[in-house]
């Protein structure tokens, strides 16, 4: 299965499939799938956690925080912050 999504936007059958397609082929052999269906979810509860933090940076700087502030919460610059953020304003 071939994908041009970002892994991140990748939905969870998604990303079954491309892994189901990828043990069925006789090139590579799995050995350890309960390690990549915690990989998986690993990745799942990221993607979560990242569209949570958006939310939050995206809301308190609505609510007037600025990008300094934002960014101490997150353990980054202000800079950093501006860069990953303003752009979701």
């Amino acid at each position: 299965m071939k994908t041009t999504k970002h892994p991140r936007e990748l939905s969870e059958a998604e990303a079954d499939a491309i892994v189901t397609d990828f043990d069925s082929g006789d090139d590579y052999v799995v050995v350890q799938s309960d390690a990549l269906a915690e990989l998986r979810a690993a990745a799942a509860a990221r993607r979560e956690a990242d569209s949570r933090i958006e939310a939050a940076a995206l809301q308190a700087h609505r609510d007037g925080a600025s990008w300094g502030v934002i960014g101490t919460q997150l353990g980054m610059t202000r800079q950093g912050a501006r860069q990953r953020f303003e752009r979701l304003t």
